[in-house]
């Protein structure tokens, strides 16, 4: 009998602490901390609650991130491979500062020059379509280049492997835009889950309770 009482005692003591703890937790809950915490960094806020969904987000986070570098890091080698290239087949000038839309002539014309193939002449042959002669030499003008731009391919060859290294460029480029826009659903997913999971948590709430028969026991209540 007295072991029975003590026993009971015993269990009691514990839920009590038990009781205790899960108050204070619960109390200490703040959703909006949370929420904070996740869109920081992507499971931290749910890791703070105790829920094992924190780990998954967190590792996606960090595959989402070497992706994305990895990435860019292929697209910035693949940029100076081609413009090293571009030096060596088409010779143009290392010491020039080009646009995105000289890469492209680069790559769709044989050469810079007024010969058949070559962009100079591809300007002069659109420039005939205008009437006006003052608005045909202002866009001959506007559109052609210069010496100090000049390029002219070895071979067709050499320029459809150009082509193939501007392509990898930009898929490259569209893998980045693709896994940045991952990395962000990542954070808001996560800011959004975590204040949910807090917010349901914080409405818990613990209490010691006894039975008909006096057995201590520890019940929750939520709050709707």
């Amino acid at each position: 009998m007295d072991t029975n009482i003590s026993s009971k005692r015993s269990i009691f003591l514990l839920i009590l602490v038990l009781t205790f703890f899960c108050t204070l937790s619960a109390k200490n809950i703040s959703p909006a901390t949370n929420m904070l915490k996740s869109a920081i960094f992507p499971g931290w806020g749910e890791l703070s609650v105790g829920h094992k969904s924190g780990y998954a987000l967190m590792a996606a986070e960090i595959l989402l991130w070497s992706a994305k570098y990895y990435y860019l890091e292929e697209s910035n080698f693949k940029e100076t491979a081609s413009f090293k290239y571009a030096i060596k087949y088409a010779h143009i000038d290392p010491s020039q500062n080009y646009d995105e839309s000289y890469f492209g002539h680069l790559k769709k014309y044989t050469s810079s020059g007024y010969e058949a193939g070559g962009y100079n002449a591809h300007i002069l042959a659109e420039a005939e379509k205008i009437e006006d002669p003052v608005a045909r030499e202002e866009y001959i003008q506007n559109n052609i280049y210069s010496d100090e731009y000049y390029w002219n391919w070895d071979n067709k060859d050499k320029k459809k492997q150009y082509g193939v290294l501007r392509k990898r460029i930009l898929q490259y480029s569209d893998y980045v835009q693709v896994f940045t826009g991952a990395i962000i659903a990542n954070h808001i997913f996560s800011a959004i889950h975590s204040m949910r999971i807090s917010s349901k948590l914080k409405r818990l709430e613990f209490k010691v309770g006894f039975d008909k028969d006096l057995n201590p026991g520890l019940f929750c209540r939520y709050q709707f």
